[in-house]
């Protein structure tokens, strides 16, 4: 499969990453399914939420399209976690470099203990470089009002910070499981090229609206 820049793929992306050429994307941020078969409020569901090995197979993947001395950002939740670690450090040739603790401006629902973060594992290939000087291991972003679009979406300005950590201008963005589109929307306010690849059909027609409106025509530089 030839990978065209600034698009969006409709599509399993295990499958359709196979297809991909080896060393040619230059930054990776995506929130895969964390495999706990929840269903959302108003009865939003996620496609491939079944098992977590959705997230290890596309890791995979992942390594073989990265460029060498380039990273990978991966959201996870606590729960996850060991599971993922482990199959990363047995699995394939990752090395983490770092988990960041993503602080939300609001704790979500629960019982006893209300959820107000949720964890991005920095997956490093090769030696990569990092731009900016005051990054910290914990984020916090703003509040996303709008919860109707995507049950797991991510706040631009957090998504943009990433991005200008580990990238430069005119780099690849990638998202195998872009959801709203937030990634590539972020990655075109900064001046990046970027691609993504979404199963559900509903979610990718959102992420395709949301590129080609206004809300795509802003820039962060």
């Amino acid at each position: 499969m030839k990978m065209e820049s600034n698009s969006i793929i409709l599509g399993d992306c295990i499958s359709l990453m196979k297809e991909m050429d080896s060393n040619v994307v230059d930054l990776i941020i995506t929130d895969p399914p964390y495999g706990d078969n929840i269903t959302y409020y108003g009865n939003k569901s996620i496609q491939n939420n079944e098992s977590p090995l959705t997230n290890c197979l596309a890791l995979v993947e992942c390594y073989r399209v990265l460029k060498r001395n380039r990273t990978m950002y991966n959201f996870t939740n606590w729960k996850h976690l060991p599971f993922l670690t482990e199959f990363i450090t047995k699995y394939t040739k990752f090395k983490i470099k770092h988990v960041i603790v993503w602080r939300k401006p609001n704790f979500g629902l629960g019982y006893a203990f209300r959820h107000q973060f949720e964890l991005i594992l920095v997956l490093e290939k090769g030696n990569p470089k990092y731009n900016l000087t005051n990054f910290s291991n914990v984020q916090e972003s703003k509040h996303i009002s709008d919860k109707s679009i995507h049950p797991h979406q991510k706040p631009i300005d957090l998504l943009t910070k990433i991005i200008k950590h580990s990238s430069e201008k005119g780099d690849i963005v990638f998202d195998p499981f872009c959801g709203s589109g937030s990634t590539c929307l972020a990655a075109k306010h900064s001046i990046r090229q970027w691609f993504g690849i979404e199963k559900d059909p509903k979610y990718f027609k959102i992420a395709e609206s949301r590129l080609e409106t206004k809300e795509g025509d802003e820039r962060f530089f």
